[in-house]
């Protein structure tokens, strides 16, 4: 009989929530007590997220479950006439499950369901930037089967189909100054769910030796297209529509990530890792009514590289202990405010607790950002 490994993982995450951009950096605990400096940590059923060509260099089925906790807070002050906001967001909580079964000792296939994108944002209502949000949440999530291969004892790679489900909710002020005829200012909200869109997974993993492993992963991009989505209107003058239909686009960014870890002895693992994400993908959100005129939010926002270093020591044949730092920079340009999304440059610091026995296990992992 094959082992089967379990790996049972919750994830605590405090203050800022999300990565650069949109991005939601919470595919695995483990990983996560590294800084996310998996792309080259092999042999564990987080490797269909990291690098999936490493599961070739683990044994047996693997099967790895998680949520992440997420309470964030986000505080607008602005410098002229000092107006203030803060948001009043809930918890979010972002989850992956990961399946993985050897066909022999040469090919692996597995599949991922997981979520890395997403945006929860709630300002109070008719704040100072309510024209451009008052309230988002945009959910991604990816299915992601794929297969392993090992061409010899140091060698692997692998490919992958992703498989994207979306939907988004977005309510905005339609301008400063029009109001209903209750004296109320008019807000317009955006829905749509059940958005598809495909992509693919390609890596490649190096085992060196016992000491040392290099990983390269590409995920590509996906673009969630609205084709029915519904517009509704609230507190609107009595000569205004009430609801409309729209299109619109939103790409998820494609991202190569490159890594290599390192065991200077038998209990001590260094991994460090580089992330370039493509957001230069994203020029505009177009939205494109079927009655009313159309909106054009520019927004040309740029590539960003984020360097990850993580250390894990071993501190018997049971209990990992972990650590790591990151800097995520934001890809949105110097000089604009982006209220539906944080735009900052974060400094991340990572801490992590692991248990393992022979088939199961559990992790725990903080990020305070």
């Amino acid at each position: 009989m094959k082992k089967i490994l379990l790996t049972f993982s919750t994830l605590t995450f405090l203050t800022l929530s999300y990565a650069g951009g949109y991005r939601v950096a919470l595919q695995g605990s483990r990983m996560l007590g590294l800084a996310h400096a998996g792309t080259s940590v092999f042999g564990s059923a987080e490797n269909v997220f990291f690098n999936p060509a490493g599961l070739m260099f683990g044994e047996g089925n693997k099967f790895a479950f998680g949520v992440s906790f997420i309470k964030s807070t986000v505080k607008f002050q602005n410098a002229d006439y000092l107006w203030t906001a803060q948001t009043q967001n809930p918890i979010s909580t972002p989850f992956y499950m990961y399946l993985s079964m050897p066909a022999n000792e040469y090919m692996t296939f597995s599949v991922g369901i997981y979520t890395p994108f997403g945006s929860s944002v709630k300002w109070e209502q008719d704040w100072v930037g309510s024209h451009l949000v008052n309230n988002i949440s945009l959910k991604a999530i990816y299915i992601q089967p794929g297969f392993s291969f090992k061409m010899n004892d140091y060698l692997a790679f692998s490919a992958g189909l992703i498989i994207g489900k979306g939907s988004v909710e977005y309510n905005k002020n339609i301008n400063r100054f029009l109001t209903g005829d209750n004296g109320e200012r008019t807000d317009i909200t955006l829905t749509d769910k059940n958005i598809t869109a495909t992509g693919y997974n390609i890596s490649m993993a190096i085992r060196a030796s016992d000491r040392f492993s290099f990983g390269i992963n590409y995920r590509s991009a996906v673009v969630f297209k609205s084709r029915y989505g519904k517009a509704e209107f609230n507190d609107e003058p009595s000569f205004f529509i009430e609801r409309d239909n729209f299109k619109a686009e939103l790409p998820m960014p494609a991202e190569w990530s490159m890594g290599f870890s390192v065991k200077p002895c038998k209990r001590w693992l260094v991994a460090m890792d580089a992330n370039l994400t493509l957001w230069s993908i994203y020029k505009k959100l177009d939205i494109q009514f079927n009655r009313l005129p159309r909106n054009v939010m520019p927004k040309n926002w740029h590539n960003t590289v984020t360097l990850r270093l993580g250390t894990e020591f071993q501190l018997n044949e049971n209990i990992a202990l972990r650590a790591g730092y990151y800097n995520d920079e934001s890809p949105i340009p110097y000089g604009h405010f982006s209220p539906e999304t944080p735009s900052l440059d974060s400094h991340n610091f990572t801490f992590g607790f692991g248990y393992q026995k022979e088939k199961w296990g559990f992790d725990l992992a903080f990020l305070y950002v």
